[in-house]
């Protein structure tokens, strides 16, 4: 399935202008791994998106996986709106 991405996140001015489509296990893991700030901030094209180091070996994963099959993605443990278990 195919969603569509606000490459500048709505919430930092961001319009449907800005939007590229994404695959959703790709889009669930932009927003799982990186803030919208981070995302409004540095990672702003599809270009950049790419080449981020971060992502790299998801990138790498997602691309031997069937299309179609259906994907759950958590919280980065660096993501900033984690919260940390005691």
């Amino acid at each position: 399935m195919i969603t569509l991405h606000h490459l500048k996140p709505r919430e930092k001015g961001g319009k449907a202008e800005h939007r590229t489509p994404l695959c959703r296990p790709c889009h669930k893991q932009l927003h799982a791994v990186f803030s919208n700030a981070d995302l409004a901030r540095s990672l702003d094209s599809i270009e950049r998106l790419r080449s981020e180091p971060m992502l790299q070996p998801f990138l790498k994963w997602i691309r031997k996986q069937k299309p179609g099959r259906n994907f759950r993605a958590d919280l980065s443990h660096s993501h900033p709106y984690r919260r940390r278990r005691k």
